[in-house]
């Protein structure tokens, strides 16, 4: 165990220095330049201010204070549907998901085009201070978070990246090592990985950072500025280059695309490796104490100040060294498995019995497509499980299958149920659930309910053929001049609305016969809050069916569009942001 005063002293260097990076970069965030920046663009009138790279730690840490060892991604999802309302990219994305009953990893991967950025590897401070010294079991943390908004994306790996190095950072200083430690913790075949190591060949060859950074873009750079590998990649620039905290910070913050992350990472890892003494105070004295959250955080009780946040990270890490390590890392879920959602029936995977759920054909159901799912159940008790497994399905849906299964101890029995629907149902979401009544000594010991969500698909009529569509993401088949594109939106209630219609085609949306906008702009990004602003209006969309019409000009890009329905960018409440109208599209 790492001795107190040293652990007080590196904890409360990072987060310092999480603060101090996300002033100086946050102002510059999306500038895709070079630049000159020199000293902190903005201050708040309390020195940092406000970052979902630091709110959302606040939140894992009300997460650990509630759960402690036993933490799941499951716990984080529930926290993040009561107390994150963040609409920003993969975050919209995922909360939405989680509203409609997704469960991790599936939620984080489910009609989420920005899984390989950078939401989830600026989450990895918390993971490191109460992991001090322990990178695998810090790895096995982020995981758990990481998949809640990016699973089966580069923003994973990311997330154990920075994890791992950091939580190593605490009883090693030599970057070069710490790097070498955490690639070892994610698949050699992933694009963080390659651009990480690319990153250090070019230091070792003795390039200038210039070139670096250039080189590093035409290997691995992306349109999307918050796209992970390339973001990762100049945060190890600024620490590698970098001859002291000022000379890493600013390499880092003028490299450009994702500053607040790349600085806030930079800058943490470096008070972790060498205490508040590194750091300055012409950059500490300016930020403060003070730990500003921002308004869409709703509903913890975040530390006050550093100090706080400090003492306690280190009373989770005092806890953590006499939880079950191994018990931790072996119920870790796959870094690499998107598409299942995992329930726990009793104790923890380790030692009791759990199940994971698969949508075997996708999570959509109708009259012409049935939804097939696939449960595996597995039995870590020492006896075994006598189950009786039925579907209960709302109006519109039914399933006649049953089973009996009985689960031997430390085995895994599989169990599949078609969904059908009788009629297209009413609504964009229903939930279904899997009614397992265990079976002890011929009479009913238990029920256990583990509910999933079916989804109504999105109908398009494309050049005149209907077609169904799980995604907000609608492909175009063939090499026409142009796609007409029409379907219906239901809107329960009159509110204002934004309407995004996004992608790579110059696009003209008509709504009831109305042209809302003929855009000429080529650029895929459906984000709720950015989408560019040519492809997104705003309306007031009155209750009842509209007429949607969509045409897409081919201009040899790819032949797609993203369609949505969403709250406008300003509201009365955060929470209400960018939730997809529930009934979506019929």
């Amino acid at each position: 165990m790492i001795d107190e005063k040293t652990l007080y002293d590196k904890i409360y260097a990072c987060w310092l220095g999480k603060n101090i990076g996300g002033t100086l970069g946050g102002p510059v965030e999306g500038r895709m330049e070079a630049m000159d920046i020199k000293w902190y663009p903005v201050l708040s009138e309390n020195g940092a201010l406000p970052n979902d790279d630091l709110d959302l730690q606040l939140v894992n840490l009300h997460v650990l204070q509630a759960k402690g060892a036993a933490i799941t991604a499951d716990d984080i999802a529930e926290a993040w549907r009561e107390n994150v309302f963040f609409p920003f990219d993969e975050y919209g994305a995922a909360t939405t998901n989680m509203r409609m009953g997704f469960k991790p990893p599936f939620s984080g991967a489910f009609d989420n085009v920005f899984t390989d950025c950078m939401g989830s590897p600026i989450r990895s401070e918390i993971w490191a201070a109460v992991c001090a010294g322990d990178p695998e079991l810090a790895a096995s943390l982020a995981v758990r978070d990481a998949v809640v908004d990016h699973a089966g994306g580069e923003g994973v790996n990311g997330e154990i990246f920075n994890a791992a190095l950091q939580a190593k950072a605490y009883v090693c200083d030599d970057i070069e090592i710490l790097i070498g430690s955490a690639l070892a913790c994610i698949p050699r075949q992933s694009r963080v990985y390659k651009a990480v190591s690319y990153a250090l060949e070019l230091f070792r060859e003795g390039r200038t950072l210039p070139e670096a950074r250039e080189l590093i873009l035409g290997a691995f750079g992306s349109p999307n500025f918050t796209n992970a590998p390339q973001n990762i990649a100049f945060g190890i620039c600024g620490i590698l280059w970098g001859k002291d905290f000022e000379d890493a910070i600013l390499k880092t913050v003028n490299l450009g695309y994702d500053t607040d992350c790349t600085v806030a990472t930079a800058a943490a890892t470096l008070g972790i490796m060498y205490g508040t003494s590194y750091i300055p105070e012409k950059w500490s004295k300016p930020i403060g104490e003070k730990i500003t959250v921002s308004d869409m955080i709703k509903g913890i009780n975040a530390p006050a100040d550093l100090d706080a946040l400090t003492r306690e990270s280190i009373r989770i890490y005092k806890m953590l060294k006499y939880a079950d390590r191994d018990a931790i890392i072996a119920a870790t879920p796959s870094c690499t498995d998107a598409g299942y959602q995992l329930y726990t029936l009793t104790s923890d995977q380790k030692s009791g019995v759990y199940a994971r759920m698969r949508y075997l054909d996708g999570p959509t159901c109708s009259p012409d497509h049935d939804c097939r799912v696939r449960f595996e159940i597995t039995n870590n008790n020492t006896f075994k499980w006598r189950l009786k497994a039925d579907l209960i399905c709302p109006d519109d849906l039914y399933c006649s299958d049953t089973a009996d299964v009985t689960v031997m101890p430390n085995e895994t029995s599989t169990v599949e149920f078609t969904v059908k629907a009788s009629a297209m149902p009413k609504v964009r979401y229903c939930r279904v659930c899997l009614r397992l009544t265990r079976i002890n000594d011929g009479s009913v010991w238990s029920e256990y309910r583990l509910p999933f969500t079916v989804l109504r698909p999105n109908v398009w009529r494309i050049n005149g053929v209907e077609k169904y569509f799980p995604h907000s993401s609608v492909t175009l088949d063939g090499n026409a001049g142009e796609w007409v594109c029409e379907t219906t939106v239901w809107e329960p209630q009159a509110r204002k609305t934004t309407v995004i219609c996004n992608g790579e085609n110059p696009i003209k949306l008509e709504l009831d016969g109305k042209v809302l906008f003929d855009s000429e702009e080529t650029l895929f990004l459906p984000a709720y809050h950015r989408s560019p602003a040519g492809q997104r209006a705003e309306l007031m969309l009155e209750a009842g069916d509209h007429k949607v019409k969509v045409t897409v000009k081919n201009n040899g890009k790819a032949p797609m569009f993203y369609f949505s329905c969403n709250a406008t960018r300003e509201v009365s409440e955060p929470g209400n942001n960018y939730m997809h109208i529930e009934d979506v599209l019929k």
